[in-house]
């Protein structure tokens, strides 16, 4: 679990220092502090092997129409200032007491500043060499230092091999559903006769609903439907409300207990006011029984007291609110915990920036 994170260049952030994160953490600020690019940057330091993979998964939710292998419009934004030369830093890792610096993840990317080799499949004539790219990642972790080369021209891009196909950690992003990976991961738990964990979250929003199952009723492609009280034929789940598909995708997620490291890009999406604080309550708990860590954005208040609420009801330290501020050469963090989340609502100062 990473307690302390740096930052330098990423996205919009020239410099950010987060030290004290905790197992759920809810990242508030205003729309330019770098919300998500703090989430970004620790989801892919938890898959600092694959770093650049995950990267481009990152990219390709924020600008679906872009083509990876178009340099300039798909990896140069993710440079502050658009530096892909200077590069950037990542270095999470967990601090135990009384140490300086403890065991962690350390990553820096950034544009080569010479043309790759070629493959030997380029086309003859011309400049073979024209439009190609690479960024040099370095990733450090443990104590152990790997290099790797991603290459790029208007034919592709290559990427490394891949070293941990399995996921180490899942990005909720604020929009639709990967229903795909979702019927993966819930045919597993209704195997395993885990899909409990997923109907309690989901009647948390809707409280008709029975069940979830997954069907192919003209023999194509798998689908999931809802099962409603009283109602003698299965719903889509895609006619359903935005709440109930987005509980559905995080809790397909936390109870296959397959990934360690959970990012959800606005939380509060889809969400009524009124089932906030049962969540928050849904995922302490099954966060502190699969030991996974999260991290969440939000830009509602309501959804801030909400998770301070639910915390303290089950008396979980295990939350952390980090406010983020953006100066002129750097952001600032500043990081409650649920104590300090209450005292701030009793004394009526709104803590989200």
């Amino acid at each position: 679990m990473f307690t302390y994170a740096t930052i330098e260049n990423f996205r919009g952030i020239e410099q950010l220092t987060v030290s004290g994160m905790g197992r759920v953490n809810l990242i508030i600020g205003k729309n330019d502090a770098g919300k998500t690019a703090l989430m970004e940057a620790v989801w892919m330091a938890g898959h600092a092997e694959d770093a650049a993979r995950a990267l481009w998964t990152l990219q390709e939710m924020r600008i679906p129409d872009v083509p990876v292998e178009d340099f300039d419009g798909f990896w140069r934004p993710i440079f502050r200032g658009n530096d892909a030369e200077r590069g950037f830093l990542v270095d999470a890792r967990l601090m135990p007491p009384g140490q300086a610096r403890g065991a962690g993840t350390r990553v820096q990317m950034s544009k080569a500043r010479r043309s790759p080799p070629l493959s030997g499949t380029e086309p003859a004539g011309g400049n073979p060499r024209a439009g190609t790219w690479a960024l040099e990642c370095s990733i450090e972790r443990e104590g152990e230092t790997h290099e790797q080369l991603v290459t790029g021209s208007p034919r592709g891009v290559e990427f490394p091999d891949e070293v941990y196909p399995e996921s180490l950690g899942t990005w909720i992003p604020s929009g639709s559903v990967d229903y795909r990976n979702a019927i993966r991961l819930f045919s597993r738990l209704k195997q395993e006769g885990q899909d409990s964990l997923v109907r309690e979250l989901m009647r948390l929003i809707d409280e008709q609903v029975e069940g979830v199952e997954i069907l192919s009723p003209t023999g194509g492609q798998a689908a999931l439907f809802v099962r409603l009280k009283g109602q003698p034929v299965l719903l889509p789940i895609r006619l359903m409300g935005e709440g109930v598909q987005r509980c559905f995708d995080i809790a397909v997620t936390l109870a296959s207990g397959e990934a360690l490291l959970l990012g959800i890009d606005e939380i509060e999406n889809g969400l009524h006011h009124s089932t906030l604080e049962p969540v928050w309550k849904w995922l302490a708990t099954v966060s502190a029984a699969r030991s996974m860590q999260i991290f969440a954005t939000t830009h509602s208040e309501e959804c801030v007291q909400a998770a301070c609420r639910a915390f303290s009801a089950l008396d979980d330290p295990g939350l952390r609110v980090i406010r983020l501020d953006r100066r002129a050469h750097e952001t600032v963090a500043t990081v409650y915990d649920r104590n300090l989340v209450a005292a701030a609502e009793r004394m009526g100062v709104e803590i989200r920036g």
